[in-house]
């Protein structure tokens, strides 16, 4: 089976966990990285995962938030010394220019230092890309900004990364049928409100979302602390939307799909 890593599972201003980033291997000794958590701790958790800066050859990010771009800026000076290093960095449009604009203002020449081992690829959202074994297919979604969700099929398996949304229909289109979706949840239902203003849904929107997809599996990320709902609350919340047991991310988790 294939099998994805969660480096970071929290929302922006969760202490408890690292940010989002996600780590899929892509065939040899190959990793997709998905989105970079808020910081250097995204060198952290590689090391803790026992994944090898040199293996990291894609980075995907899904929307310009600082907890999903903040760990390109040290990675990319991370890999200038390593020889064999070479990364793609994928995002749809409006994201990339933010990212070229990101690093300029945060550590001007890291482009220049890494030079052709570095690229860029515009994505398109619903056209796929082939990366590794895998095939990755981005998806709009909506957040307020440009944000991507993705679908990812490996080895004949599927499996759907929201990133960040609020309720959207493009996400249950995608998810129909996959192995694993992976839904963020900011919150339970009695914070609906709130949730989706910022561009983000609750549990139960996350279990709705995978029922009506009929997903075989529903796994929760994107946490926040749990002084405003425990994530145990919020797996129960989505399992009686969904139908079925919900599965909670944690940081360093493997997974399966």
């Amino acid at each position: 089976m294939a099998r994805i890593t969660f480096l970071g599972t929290g929302d922006p201003l969760n202490e408890e966990r690292t940010q989002t980033s996600l780590a899929l291997p892509v065939g040899g000794d190959e990793i997709l990285l998905i989105d970079t958590g808020s910081g250097t701790i995204i060198l952290r958790q590689l090391q803790q995962a026992e994944i090898e800066l040199a293996q990291l050859r894609h980075i995907v990010i899904s929307h310009r938030h600082f907890d999903h771009v903040g760990g390109l800026a040290p990675l990319l000076v991370a890999l200038v010394p390593l020889a064999t290093a070479a990364i793609t960095i994928h995002a749809a449009p409006e994201t990339l220019q933010g990212l070229h604009d990101l690093l300029a203002l945060t550590i001007p020449g890291v482009e220049e230092w890494l030079g052709p081992r570095l690229r860029w690829h515009e994505l398109t959202p619903e056209k796929a890309v082939p990366i590794g074994d895998a095939t990755f297919t981005p998806f709009a979604v909506e957040h307020g900004i440009e944000c991507i969700g993705m679908k990812i099929v490996q080895a004949g398996r599927s499996v759907v990364f929201t990133a960040d949304t609020k309720p959207c229909p493009n996400v249950v289109r995608w998810a129909t049928n996959a192995d694993l979706l992976i839904h963020e949840a900011y919150g339970p239902h009695s914070g609906s409100a709130s949730a989706h203003t910022f561009g983000h849904s609750t549990a139960t929107d996350a279990g709705n979302a995978a029922n009506a997809a009929a997903a075989h599996r529903l796994l929760l990320t994107h946490l926040r602390s749990s002084q405003f709902a425990t994530p145990q609350a919020l797996a129960a919340e989505a399992a009686e939307a969904f139908g079925r047991p919900v599965e909670l991310a944690s940081d360093l988790d493997t997974v399966e799909f």
